[in-house]
């Protein structure tokens, strides 16, 4: 079995992420891929957070897209900072198969900065190419990874998708479409709940 975790704090999830996420089961075999959104401290300076029940809910409407898609709430129902190398470790520990992480490929160009990288690096990694990130800086720092730690990064053939959670939650602050950028059943649970009015 493959075994696939793709995390984040899906604020909101978006088509960017769908994206990669069926590319990754497609391309590698992946035969379970779980969404794990993330713990976002209430405490968090820089915006209102989104309370964890609907992150995982908006999470749970990517489910139909593909049946190996499932929602993890590990990390969320541990509740406190969760880093990726102890997530990892656990899984692996209960899981009888093969783990790869998936990342965006912005975050490659830092991974060597997470806490306990070198643990990070044990594990077969699934990436797509993004808009904003130049191929040839982030293949560069795959290559340097590589190099250093041994790493298995995979950089997978996908459409780009150019927007953030960021970008997407100001359209809909300011009242603007969101097609394209957002699944219409992600939309509507956001406007149902009154999410980053």
């Amino acid at each position: 079995m493959r075994y696939a975790i793709f995390g984040g704090s899906f604020d909101p999830v978006h088509i960017g992420h769908l994206k990669l996420a069926m590319a990754a089961v497609e391309q590698m075999d992946i035969d379970k891929l779980f969404l794990m959104p993330n713990y976002i401290s209430p405490f968090k300076q820089d915006s209102k957070v989104t309370a964890t029940e609907d992150r995982v809910a908006m999470a749970e409407l990517l489910l139909p897209y593909n049946e190996a898609f499932v929602v993890s709430t590990y990390e969320v129902d541990r509740s406190g900072p969760s880093y990726t190398s102890e997530t990892l470790s656990h899984f692996r520990e209960i899981l009888d198969g093969e783990l790869y992480f998936v990342l965006g490929f912005d975050s490659v160009l830092t991974i060597d900065k997470w806490h306990c990288a070198e643990e990070l690096m044990e594990y077969p990694m699934i990436t797509g190419r993004r808009p904003g990130t130049e191929d040839a800086e982030g293949l560069a720092k795959i290559e340097e990874l590589n190099h250093k730690y041994g790493a298995d990064i995979t950089v997978l053939t996908i459409e780009p998708f150019d927007a953030s959670s960021t970008e997407i939650r100001q359209r809909v602050r300011e009242g603007k479409s969101t097609e394209g950028l957002l699944l219409p059943e992600v939309r509507k649970y956001i406007d149902d709940h009154s999410l980053y009015r």
